[in-house]
Protein backbone atom coordinates (compact mmCIF):
# COMPACT_ATOMS: atom_id res chain seq x y z
CA UNK A 1 0.00 0.00 0.00
CA UNK A 2 1.33 3.42 -0.93
CA UNK A 3 2.15 5.86 1.89
CA UNK A 4 -0.52 8.47 2.58
CA UNK A 5 -0.42 11.71 4.54
CA UNK A 6 -3.05 13.65 6.42
CA UNK A 7 -4.24 16.55 4.31
CA UNK A 8 -3.15 19.21 6.80
CA UNK A 9 0.31 17.69 7.06
CA UNK A 10 0.59 17.41 3.28
CA UNK A 11 -0.24 21.10 2.88
CA UNK A 12 2.28 22.08 5.54
CA UNK A 13 5.06 19.95 4.07
CA UNK A 14 4.39 20.99 0.48
CA UNK A 15 3.95 24.73 1.01
CA UNK A 16 6.04 25.47 4.09
CA UNK A 17 3.08 26.89 6.01
CA UNK A 18 2.60 25.98 9.68
CA UNK A 19 0.18 23.12 10.39
CA UNK A 20 -2.17 25.57 12.14
CA UNK A 21 -2.49 27.60 8.93
CA UNK A 22 -3.09 24.43 6.91
CA UNK A 23 -5.89 23.45 9.31
CA UNK A 24 -7.51 26.85 8.85
CA UNK A 25 -7.39 26.59 5.06
CA UNK A 26 -8.98 23.13 5.04
CA UNK A 27 -11.73 23.99 7.51
CA UNK A 28 -12.38 27.23 5.63
CA UNK A 29 -13.19 25.37 2.42
CA UNK A 30 -10.12 26.53 0.50
CA UNK A 31 -8.84 23.05 -0.43
CA UNK A 32 -9.96 20.46 -2.97
CA UNK A 33 -8.67 16.93 -3.52
CA UNK A 34 -9.19 15.48 -7.00
CA UNK A 35 -11.89 18.11 -7.60
CA UNK A 36 -13.74 17.45 -4.34
CA UNK A 37 -14.03 20.17 -1.69
CA UNK A 38 -12.60 18.76 1.54
CA UNK A 39 -13.06 20.24 5.02
CA UNK A 40 -11.91 17.18 6.96
CA UNK A 41 -8.32 17.84 8.10
CA UNK A 42 -7.86 14.14 8.85
CA UNK A 43 -8.50 13.19 5.22
CA UNK A 44 -5.52 11.26 3.83
CA UNK A 45 -4.02 11.90 0.39
CA UNK A 46 -1.55 10.08 -1.84
CA UNK A 47 1.29 12.58 -2.36
CA UNK A 48 2.35 11.14 -5.71
CA UNK A 49 -1.06 10.86 -7.36
CA UNK A 50 -3.78 12.99 -5.72
CA UNK A 51 -4.36 16.49 -7.12
CA UNK A 52 -4.58 18.97 -4.26
CA UNK A 53 -5.57 22.59 -4.94
CA UNK A 54 -5.35 25.46 -2.48
CA UNK A 55 -7.51 28.40 -3.52
CA UNK A 56 -7.52 26.90 -7.01
CA UNK A 57 -3.72 26.63 -7.30
CA UNK A 58 -1.96 23.22 -7.43
CA UNK A 59 -0.07 22.29 -4.26
CA UNK A 60 2.99 20.64 -5.78
CA UNK A 61 5.59 19.35 -5.73
CA UNK A 62 5.68 17.54 -2.43
CA UNK A 63 9.08 16.50 -1.12
CA UNK A 64 10.44 15.28 2.16
CA UNK A 65 13.08 17.22 4.03
CA UNK A 66 16.37 15.65 5.14
CA UNK A 67 18.74 17.71 7.29
CA UNK A 68 22.23 17.16 8.66
CA UNK A 69 23.20 18.73 11.95
CA UNK A 70 26.61 19.01 13.60
CA UNK A 71 25.34 18.39 17.12
CA UNK A 72 27.40 20.00 19.90
CA UNK A 73 27.95 18.40 23.32
CA UNK A 74 25.38 19.45 25.90
CA UNK A 75 22.44 19.49 23.48
CA UNK A 76 19.66 16.92 23.95
CA UNK A 77 18.33 14.80 21.08
CA UNK A 78 14.65 15.41 21.76
CA UNK A 79 11.61 17.02 20.17
CA UNK A 80 10.22 17.97 23.58
CA UNK A 81 10.77 21.41 25.07
CA UNK A 82 12.62 21.19 28.38
CA UNK A 83 15.19 22.88 30.56
CA UNK A 84 18.08 21.79 28.34
CA UNK A 85 18.67 23.00 24.79
CA UNK A 86 17.43 20.50 22.20
CA UNK A 87 18.57 19.68 18.68
CA UNK A 88 15.29 21.13 17.38
CA UNK A 89 16.35 24.59 18.57
CA UNK A 90 19.38 24.43 16.26
CA UNK A 91 17.20 24.02 13.16
CA UNK A 92 16.68 27.18 11.07
CA UNK A 93 13.52 28.97 12.21
CA UNK A 94 11.80 28.61 8.83
CA UNK A 95 12.00 24.80 9.01
CA UNK A 96 11.00 24.13 12.62
CA UNK A 97 7.33 23.52 11.84
CA UNK A 98 8.07 20.80 9.26
CA UNK A 99 7.39 17.72 11.47
CA UNK A 100 11.08 16.85 11.56
CA UNK A 101 12.21 13.93 13.69
CA UNK A 102 15.76 12.94 14.66
CA UNK A 103 17.02 9.71 13.10
CA UNK A 104 18.06 7.81 16.21
CA UNK A 105 19.74 9.83 18.92
CA UNK A 106 23.08 11.04 20.16
CA UNK A 107 23.72 11.22 23.89
CA UNK A 108 23.71 14.66 25.47
CA UNK A 109 27.52 14.72 25.81
CA UNK A 110 28.15 13.29 22.31
CA UNK A 111 28.88 15.50 19.30
CA UNK A 112 28.75 14.86 15.58
CA UNK A 113 26.47 13.99 12.70
CA UNK A 114 22.74 13.83 13.42
CA UNK A 115 20.17 13.34 10.66
CA UNK A 116 16.66 14.82 10.96
CA UNK A 117 13.90 14.14 8.46
CA UNK A 118 10.19 14.33 7.69
CA UNK A 119 10.50 11.01 5.83
CA UNK A 120 9.32 8.23 8.14
CA UNK A 121 10.35 5.52 5.70
CA UNK A 122 13.91 6.84 5.53
CA UNK A 123 14.03 7.13 9.31
CA UNK A 124 12.97 3.50 9.57
CA UNK A 125 15.56 2.34 7.02
CA UNK A 126 18.36 4.08 8.92
CA UNK A 127 17.37 2.90 12.40
CA UNK A 128 15.84 -0.56 12.02
CA UNK A 129 18.18 -3.16 13.59
CA UNK A 130 17.91 -5.49 10.57
CA UNK A 131 19.24 -2.78 8.21
CA UNK A 132 22.71 -2.76 9.84
CA UNK A 133 23.46 0.81 8.72
CA UNK A 134 27.05 1.79 9.56
CA UNK A 135 27.66 4.43 12.23
CA UNK A 136 31.26 5.58 12.65
CA UNK A 137 32.41 7.08 15.95
CA UNK A 138 35.63 8.69 17.16
CA UNK A 139 36.25 8.16 20.87
CA UNK A 140 38.87 9.44 23.30
CA UNK A 141 39.46 6.86 26.03
CA UNK A 142 40.61 6.93 29.63
CA UNK A 143 42.82 3.85 29.25
CA UNK A 144 44.46 2.13 26.31
CA UNK A 145 42.67 -0.97 25.08
CA UNK A 146 44.19 -4.42 25.37
CA UNK A 147 45.95 -5.87 22.28
CA UNK A 148 43.06 -8.28 21.63
CA UNK A 149 40.35 -5.56 21.56
CA UNK A 150 40.02 -5.70 17.77
CA UNK A 151 39.39 -9.44 17.86
CA UNK A 152 36.86 -9.20 20.69
CA UNK A 153 34.91 -6.45 18.96
CA UNK A 154 34.93 -8.36 15.67
CA UNK A 155 33.33 -11.33 17.46
CA UNK A 156 30.81 -9.18 19.35
CA UNK A 157 30.83 -7.96 22.95
CA UNK A 158 28.37 -9.40 25.46
CA UNK A 159 26.48 -6.57 27.18
CA UNK A 160 23.69 -6.72 29.74
CA UNK A 161 21.12 -6.57 26.92
CA UNK A 162 22.79 -9.29 24.85
CA UNK A 163 25.74 -9.66 22.48
CA UNK A 164 26.52 -6.87 20.03
CA UNK A 165 26.94 -7.30 16.32
CA UNK A 166 30.55 -7.45 15.10
CA UNK A 167 32.20 -4.02 15.17
CA UNK A 168 35.36 -2.71 13.53
CA UNK A 169 38.03 -1.00 15.63
CA UNK A 170 40.80 1.21 14.26
CA UNK A 171 43.37 2.74 16.60
CA UNK A 172 44.08 6.38 15.82
CA UNK A 173 46.45 6.72 18.77
CA UNK A 174 47.05 5.15 22.19
CA UNK A 175 43.87 6.70 23.61
CA UNK A 176 41.89 7.52 20.46
CA UNK A 177 39.90 5.01 18.40
CA UNK A 178 37.53 4.87 15.46
CA UNK A 179 34.69 2.42 15.93
CA UNK A 180 32.24 1.31 13.24
CA UNK A 181 28.94 -0.12 14.50
CA UNK A 182 26.04 -1.65 12.61
CA UNK A 183 23.41 -1.06 15.29
CA UNK A 184 22.45 1.70 17.72
CA UNK A 185 21.74 0.69 21.28
CA UNK A 186 21.48 2.93 24.33
CA UNK A 187 24.97 4.19 25.32
CA UNK A 188 26.40 1.37 23.22
CA UNK A 189 29.91 2.70 22.56
CA UNK A 190 30.35 3.66 26.21
CA UNK A 191 29.19 0.26 27.46
CA UNK A 192 31.39 -1.58 24.97
CA UNK A 193 34.47 0.33 26.13
CA UNK A 194 33.67 -0.40 29.77
CA UNK A 195 33.39 -4.10 28.87
CA UNK A 196 36.87 -3.83 27.35
CA UNK A 197 38.32 -2.28 30.51
CA UNK A 198 38.33 1.39 29.52
CA UNK A 199 35.96 4.36 29.50
CA UNK A 200 34.90 7.00 26.99
CA UNK A 201 35.97 10.56 27.78
CA UNK A 202 34.71 12.15 24.56
CA UNK A 203 32.56 10.74 21.78
CA UNK A 204 31.91 12.07 18.28
CA UNK A 205 29.87 10.54 15.45
CA UNK A 206 31.70 11.06 12.19
CA UNK A 207 29.53 9.16 9.70
CA UNK A 208 26.10 7.61 9.10
CA UNK A 209 25.84 5.08 6.28
CA UNK A 210 28.07 6.36 3.50
CA UNK A 211 27.70 10.01 4.53
CA UNK A 212 30.51 11.60 6.52
CA UNK A 213 29.89 14.76 8.53
CA UNK A 214 29.96 17.48 5.82
CA UNK A 215 33.13 19.57 6.03
CA UNK A 216 31.10 22.78 5.64
CA UNK A 217 28.91 22.05 8.66
CA UNK A 218 30.20 24.02 11.63
CA UNK A 219 29.54 22.92 15.19
CA UNK A 220 25.89 23.69 15.97
CA UNK A 221 24.95 24.25 12.32
CA UNK A 222 22.11 22.52 10.44
CA UNK A 223 21.50 22.40 6.70
CA UNK A 224 19.48 20.49 4.12
CA UNK A 225 21.22 17.58 2.44
CA UNK A 226 21.50 17.38 -1.33
CA UNK A 227 19.92 14.46 -3.18
CA UNK A 228 23.40 12.96 -3.66
CA UNK A 229 24.11 13.23 0.08
CA UNK A 230 20.78 11.61 0.96
CA UNK A 231 21.62 8.70 -1.37
CA UNK A 232 24.88 8.19 0.57
CA UNK A 233 22.95 7.58 3.79
CA UNK A 234 21.69 4.22 2.52
CA UNK A 235 24.61 3.41 0.20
Amino acid sequence: MKDTLRLDRYLSQATGMPRSHALTHVRGGHVTVNGELVRDTARHVLPDTDVVLLNGAPVRPFRHLVLAQHKPPGVVTSTEVGAAQTVMELIPEALRHRDLAPVGRLDRDTSGLLILTTDGALNHRLTHPKRHVDKVYIADLARELAPNAEERLARGIVLDDGPTLPAKLERLGPLRIQLTLHEGRFHQVKRMMVALGSAVLQLHRAQVGGLALPADLALGATRELTAAEVALLTA
